[in-house]
């Protein structure tokens, strides 16, 4: 059975047919690069790393495309900070393009590798291609943007309709090229409104120069310092939408099967994607897969409220990159989802409980048991597993597998026998298969050293000494030793397990 998505350009949820089965080619807008990576990020890359991982579970091939947008008018801003700090401490008033144009580079690539690093730490698989919106600028956005024009779908601002009074004053060197949306048949269907809604909140801003307030710049004539490139419209930069429209054609072909991001870029972005693509004669996208997105204790994340919380500043609280994850889990990928140190709490609670029980089974599989059992319960539990992410991805009710898997897990080994542990061998590879697919750290869940692990073993060895020589003053004295560092004991069929205390 074919897993099911909710595809935003229908609004229904559909089952999922690849053009070239078993290949699947994904594309998902990925960051700009002007900023230290926040916890919204996160959420994002890990809804799509998800996706990845588990149609890769059922069979698929997936080429997984992420673009990094490293030209923009908020790393511009940036730049213009930054160089204009170091020039007032310096003493300097006067700024230089060259020296702009070096620190938007230099900008984009410090969050970049800010952005991998973090990603990383939470062990977000990269995508299988990153292209960079500067590399594809001349010929790619160009091209495409050439032949917007041709197609009669664009125009250039500085042609017969352009209000300027002086063309040239207004454009400068370069002139810019806008999108004629009125043009596009079906505009405003992924997002789900008309051109008189979209007519209504539409507006110009002070220097452009659009035949209708709904168009929207595919390239922008040169200003005095930012970057530049050089074009038939003289020299300028791409607007924000066509590099997404010309990377993932490029890296995928003019038809694919899933484009992602964040509920956020529904409109205008993806939306002005899809008519560039059009206009150019491309189908594009198929499916349309978007994240809902985060708020902090019922506010939008912003610096300005104190609310701000990076990836770094999470894992310095919140040490472990699964106790953000399951967080996440928690919360369907299509929902908004509002981050409290509450619900970070219980997610780290959740995450000791799997913790405790890959502490209970490597306790007893001390023992060269050859593979492991699966009982029909963690077989129906596979199958339910299955069933909740064929459902639109359902990582709520996935995750209730898993903790049923935990529970199992516990009841076989308290049961005793080495029989009953090539049984949980079983259970734990279950958990472990449906924990990958997920993307969460499961096999290596301890928090402890092995040095304090073998340690807390070794004081039990004692205790269970004292026992077999009736000195139950000395055992329990050990338990309340152990007890007085967080460490609690149960006394089991198969011997005494330890767990930390939640």
């Amino acid at each position: 059975m074919p897993p099911r998505f909710y595809n935003t350009l229908t609004r229904h949820v559909e089952p999922f047919i690849p053009l070239k089965p078993p290949k699947v080619a994904m594309y998902v807008c990925g960051p700009t690069v002007y900023d230290i990576p926040h916890i919204g990020h996160a959420r994002s890359a890990y809804v799509f790393d998800i996706l990845r991982r588990y149609l890769a579970f059922k069979g698929y091939e997936v080429r997984f495309v992420r673009n990094i947008t490293d030209v923009d008018d908020k790393i511009i801003e940036k730049a213009r900070q930054e160089t204009g700090d170091r020039r007032q401490d310096a003493g300097h008033r006067t700024q230089d393009a060259g020296d702009l144009k070096a620190k938007c580079r230099e900008v984009a690539e410090r969050y970049l590798k800010s952005y991998h690093e973090a990603m990383d730490r939470l062990g977000i698989s990269r995508p299988n291609v990153e292209p960079k919106a500067t590399d594809h600028v001349v010929p790619n956005m160009t091209d495409f943007i050439s032949k917007l024009l041709m197609s009669g779908a664009a125009y250039e601002a500085g042609g017969p309709a352009c209000r300027a009074t002086d063309c040239k004053a207004a454009h400068g060197a370069g002139r810019d090229v806008y999108f004629a949306v009125r043009k596009c048949e079906g505009y405003g269907r992924l997002s789900n409104r008309t051109l008189d809604e979209l007519q209504a909140g539409a507006r110009v801003e002070p220097g452009e120069h659009k035949q209708d307030p709904l168009d929207f710049a595919l390239w922008k004539a040169a200003k005095p310092e930012e970057p530049s490139w050089p074009s038939p419209w003289g020299a300028g930069r791409p607007g924000w939408h066509i590099e997404c429209s010309v990377m993932s054609t490029k890296e995928l072909g003019d038809a694919f099967d899933i484009h992602g991001g964040g509920v956020d870029l529904v409109f205008p972005h993806h939306e002005n994607e899809i008519a560039q693509a059009r206009g150019a004669g491309k189908s594009f996208a198929r499916t349309w897969i978007h994240n809902g997105l985060l708020t902090v204790s019922g506010e939008k994340m912003s610096k300005s409220l104190g609310n701000y919380i990076t990836v770094e500043d999470t894992l310095k609280t919140y040490a472990h990159p699964d106790y953000l994850k399951l967080f996440f889990l928690k919360t369907h990928y299509r929902s908004p989802i509002d981050h409290t140190p509450q619900r970070m709490d219980e997610a780290k609670a959740n995450w000791q409980e799997f913790s405790r029980f890959f502490q209970h089974y490597d306790q007893f599989a001390a023992q060269d048991l050859a593979g492991g059992k699966l009982l029909g319960s963690v077989q129906e539990g596979l199958a339910r597993f299955t069933a909740a992410m064929d459902d639109d991805l359902n990582t709520p009710r996935a995750l209730s597998v898993l903790f049923d898997f935990v529970n199992m897990g516990h009841a076989v080994l308290n049961s005793g026998g080495p029989e009953k542990i090539a049984t949980a061998r079983g259970i734990r590879d279950a958990l472990l298969e449906c924990g990958t697919t997920l993307g969460l750290f499961l096999g290596g869940m301890s928090e402890e050293s092995p040095m304090v692990a073998r340690r807390i073993q070794e004081r039990i060895a004692e205790r269970d000494a004292a026992r077999r020589a009736k000195d139950f003053a000395r055992a329990d004295q050990i338990r309340q030793e152990l007890r007085a560092e967080g460490v609690f004991l149960t006394d089991a069929a198969n011997g005494t397990v330890w767990h930390r205390a939640q």
